[in-house]
């Protein structure tokens, strides 16, 4: 379950430079730092969530 929640959450923020792409190829002229605490904000919970249970083995052995 949370293997795929994660891959969802990591496609949205991925996705934000899909968004920025559009608006660029239209002529306009996106700024990167708009996007990118939206990318940030997806990928980085999203690669935890995907990987959530060989961390959880990680620190279940280390107590």
């Amino acid at each position: 379950m949370w293997k795929k929640i994660g891959r969802i959450v990591l496609l949205a923020g991925v996705s934000v430079w899909l968004v920025f792409a559009i608006a660029w190829m239209a002529g306009a002229e996106p700024v990167t730092r708009a996007f990118l605490p939206f990318h940030l904000a997806g990928v980085i919970p999203g690669a935890i969530l995907t990987r959530w249970d060989s961390i959880r083995r990680f620190f279940s052995r280390n107590d």
